[in-house]
């Protein structure tokens, strides 16, 4: 389910640029635990609340391992370092998201995405843009290095008919998926 969740993500791109494959991508999580290792961010990041800003942003990188914890560990990361999302939905395929702005030290700018989609967790932004995949793929490994946060989550995925609570608790993230019609009274 996963890996067909992977290839509908990738299949809905629509933009000219492909997100990097999990298979080439730089740093994924080794563990159901952050990685912990020290990271120095090459940008700056700060969570922004203009919705405009999202407008010409689509998925540049899928964020997370096929471990089904990376996608706990992403959010409960992203919790820590912009405090809760701005936008969630029961429905996982639109689970929740965030507007980051980076920014360099000689003050160049770059608004970024991170949410859960129909691929699973991701980092979107303006791929006309220069060096947007460079500055994708430190935020990604920012938040691999960051200790999440706790919390907990249940939401469902239609197509499946599969309800899924998932979270971190001192730094232990989980996922657990169950059959159920359940979701359909959330609505």
């Amino acid at each position: 389910m996963i890996i067909l969740a992977i290839v509908c993500g990738l299949l809905l791109n629509s933009s000219k640029q492909n997100p990097i494959p999990l298979d080439q991508q730089t740093s994924t999580p080794h563990s159901k635990k952050y990685s912990g290792e020290k990271y120095v961010a090459r940008y700056s990041y700060k969570r922004v609340d203009d919705q405009k800003a999202v407008l010409m942003t689509s998925n540049i990188l899928h964020a997370t391992s096929l471990e089904e914890e990376s996608s706990a560990q992403f959010r409960g990361a992203l919790i820590t370092l912009f405090g809760q999302p701005q936008r969630t939905s029961k429905d996982l395929e639109e689970a929740y998201g965030y507007i980051i702005k980076a920014t360099n030290s000689t003050g160049q700018s770059w608004i970024l995405t991170a949410y859960e989609g129909p691929g699973g967790p991701a980092i979107g932004g303006d791929t006309e843009k220069d060096s947007i995949t460079e500055v994708a793929q430190d935020l990604l490994n920012l938040i691999e290095a960051t200790k999440p946060a706790n919390f907990e989550a249940e939401g469902y995925y239609e197509d499946t008919g599969s309800t899924i609570r998932y979270g971190c608790k001192n730094q232990v993230c989980y996922y657990r998926e169950s059959t159920t019609e359940q979701h359909a009274t959330w609505e």
